[in-house]
């Protein structure tokens, strides 16, 4: 099931692997922006796990408020737009996130 290759996780904890971050809480917080930038992953397949339905989602929000930035920069294929704030505090996060995923794309 999960052991697909992460590509951002792995720069912030460690993680490699979507079984091995699914079982890290600080991989958990972050898996939103795995979702945004990695889209060798079939996330849809893995919905029956909660934590990746809610990255997910949240993930979708991020790309409605910010895909130009996402797709010019890192060539990322498209997620679902879907309405809702994001969390202004977590900005920086996403622009590194950004940054790195366009240095590998």
């Amino acid at each position: 099931m999960t052991d697909e290759i992460l590509l951002v996780l792995p720069f912030y904890t460690g993680d490699r692997t979507l079984q091995a971050a699914l079982e890290n809480p600080k991989s958990l917080r972050l898996l939103w922006l795995e979702v945004l930038f990695n889209d060798r992953v079939r996330w849809k397949d893995h919905f029956d796990r909660p934590e990746v339905r809610i990255a997910y989602e949240k993930a979708c929000v991020w790309y409605a408020r910010y895909r130009t930035m996402i797709e010019g920069h890192s060539g990322k294929k498209m997620l679902e737009r879907r309405p809702g704030d994001v969390d202004m505090r977590e900005y920086r996060t996403f622009l590194e996130a950004l940054h790195f995923a366009s240095d590998r794309s």
